[in-house]
């Protein structure tokens, strides 16, 4: 039984650590929103957030953070870019960036 529970958090912890746990950017990523007033758990609020209403989510981090956030999603990073503002920068942009 003890080894039983050990095997579970060690790979219960594991799968947290290499897909869900959110990853920093460099010095200029955008902010990664990590919480949810919808579900308060982190990572697993913003995804039900998510799933349950984006639009709401997104009018939610426009206002708490601005223009361009990063939500995490499983093993991948969503980045929005909200307003002509935000998306010129990435539309003019070079290939190369």
């Amino acid at each position: 039984m003890s080894n039983t529970l050990f095997i579970v958090g060690a790979v219960l912890t594991l799968l947290w650590y290499f897909l869900l746990r959110p990853r920093k950017g460099g010095k200029d990523a955008p902010p990664t929103v990590v919480s949810s007033p919808v579900v308060p758990i982190p990572i697993f609020g913003v995804m039900a957030e998510f799933f349950k209403s984006p639009n709401t989510m997104f009018k939610r981090c426009y206002r708490d953070v601005g223009p361009v956030f990063t939500i995490p999603m499983f093993f991948k990073r969503l980045t929005f870019l909200v307003g002509p503002e935000a998306q010129e920068i990435f539309f003019k942009a070079s290939d190369d960036v």
